[in-house]
């Protein structure tokens, strides 16, 4: 079965069935032909695409039943910062969380087309051969008022958890302070040790290889579950916007569950320090910067870039937790729109 005709597995054990199209071929253009997903009842829906090794795609085209183009751009770039909805690019395979707001209502249902992208300048491309993709959904009723979310803790030895259960126990606890907002609660189901994790791993938007060995020695993943590395030093390495710059955590896409190194990474080290002792990060600032992280992988945008850009949702501005800079004064806090992204996420599951 070829990459584009596998059908993604079910999202969670004992939820409804996806709905599965049939395997479509990219044209000359390198356009799907459009995907319609028919009226539905509920709130939000989820979409897994999955294409073929090595292959990058954008959703290109979003149309509601009532006409309005959501999204109608081939656009460069990780995402499509000009579009009514806000989509990353995918690697392989994506989640794409769709829920209801801000004028949208997919609940009517809609139809979308996917383009190719280069993978190594994130820019639209013609097909070459002809590369299949495979579509699946899976609607959802209603969102809890109130969610809970399953993490694992990958912890490496460059890190200021290792064997510190007491710590990373007061770390859950000061995560969930930082996400009672967005009625969002996380649990540890497990943890592991990644003893033979790199101290230093650069890595750039499609450029995944480095953050996926990271898991390498890891037991594999219980379903519906967000890993969260804490790895040594962590270089976003661009190669048309460099040099190279270390950052205080890492979600390779907006919107996690699938495609290459689907987690959260967190440094241990610091880039530009000498030796390799763990730095001890204060707990709080911690938190916070995963609380951030974890937003980006339930599907939110920054709330302001630093160029300006937003996040196009209508109650949300630089006094956030999902600013750019979420360790500025005031980026605290989450929106009603925010806290509604966050619980249409299908790994988030209702708190009984």
């Amino acid at each position: 079965m070829r990459g584009g005709d596998a059908p993604p597995r079910a999202p969670l054990d004992g939820a409804e069935p996806l709905h599965t199209a049939e395997p479509v071929t990219f044209d000359a253009d390198g356009l799907t032909p459009p995907l319609s997903i028919p009226p539905f009842t509920g709130e939000s829906v989820a979409l897994w695409a999955r294409s073929e090794p090595g292959t990058c795609f954008a959703l290109t085209s979003l149309v509601d039943a009532r006409g309005r183009a959501w999204v109608d751009q081939r656009s460069a770039g990780p995402s499509c910062t000009g579009c009514e909805v806000r989509t990353s690019i995918a690697q392989e395979e994506a989640l794409f969380v769709l829920p209801g707001g801000e004028g949208f209502t997919p609940r009517e249902g809609f139809t979308v087309r996917f383009g190719l992208v280069a993978c190594e300048t994130l820019t639209p491309v013609k097909a070459s051969g002809a590369p299949r993709l495979q579509l699946a959904w899976l609607p959802r009723a209603s969102l809890p008022e109130r969610g809970r979310l399953p993490l694992r803790f990958l912890v490496s030895r460059h890190s200021m958890l290792l064997g510190q259960p007491e710590r990373q126990r007061e770390l859950l606890e000061r995560l969930n302070d930082e996400l009672a907002e967005a009625g969002l609660e996380v649990t540890l189901e497990a943890v592991a040790e990644l003893p033979d994790a790199a101290g230093e791993t650069r890595f750039w938007t499609t450029e995944l290889a480095g953050l996926s060995a990271l898991r390498d020695g890891a037991p594999p993943a219980p379903d519906a579950t967000v890993d969260i590395v804490f790895a040594g030093c962590l270089w976003y390495d661009d190669p048309f916007f460099g040099p190279p710059v270390p950052v205080d955590g890492f979600t390779p896409r907006v919107g996690g569950g699938a495609g290459p190194a689907s987690a959260v990474f967190m440094p241990g080290l610091r880039c530009d320090a000498f030796g390799g002792a763990p730095v001890q990060w204060p707990l709080d600032a911690y938190a916070h910067v995963l609380a951030h992280e974890l937003g980006h992988f339930l599907g939110l945008y920054h709330s302001v870039e630093t160029d300006g850009t937003t996040d196009r949702l209508g109650d949300t501005g630089e006094q956030n937790i999902m600013n750019a800079n979420p360790g500025r004064a005031g980026a605290r806090g989450w929106s009603p729109s925010q806290k509604r992204r966050l619980l249409s996420h299908p790994w988030v599951r209702p708190v009984p």
